[in-house]
């Protein structure tokens, strides 16, 4: 693993990290966030069994999103757990940032900007879903590898062309 992925995967992780483990310990707060924007998530069509136990969703997201962040971290199947984050991520932006429910051009302000960080999380870990560490993708190397039998088959036969006939 290179510098720049030592780095940057912990660095990506670290908030879902944090905020997992305080929506296991605590979650209180997050309930708090996700029953006021659960009557506008209901009528967008989430169903409400997700939202008769709040508290448990709370803490089974938190389990979810400290568990794959804490694997992202440690480089443990990187991308399966920046799949997982980044599907868990989408709720969380919206959930944390009810931009349709704030009043107040300062509020409107600091939920659209928590959206768009929200979104530049998103964008990073739909990056880290597809970084192969440099190595060729599973496709390239079956074309590669067709490629070069086809190569050798044709050396081959010219070989044995030129033998033959000679």
């Amino acid at each position: 693993m290179n510098i720049l992925r030592s780095f940057a995967r912990p660095m990506l992780a670290a908030p879902f990290i944090v905020d997992g483990l305080d929506a296991l310990v605590r979650p209180s707060r997050h309930v708090e966030k996700f029953e006021k924007v659960a009557p506008t998530l209901e009528r967008a069509g989430l169903p409400p069994v997700l939202a008769s136990d709040a508290r448990l969703l709370t803490r089974a997201s938190g389990a979810v999103s400290l568990l794959a962040g804490l694997g992202l971290a440690a480089g443990r199947a990187p991308r399966t757990n920046a799949t997982i984050l980044a599907a868990l991520n989408v709720p969380l932006t919206v959930v944390n940032n009810p931009l349709w429910a704030v009043k107040g051009t300062k509020a409107r302000k600091e939920a659209l900007s928590g959206l768009l960080r929200g979104a530049a999380v998103g964008a990073g870990l739909a990056l880290a879903t597809v970084d192969r560490q440099g190595k060729p993708s599973l496709a390239w190397r079956m074309r590669n590898s067709r490629q070069q039998r086809e190569a050798i088959q044709a050396a081959r036969e010219t070989v044995r062309q030129r033998y033959v006939t000679a």
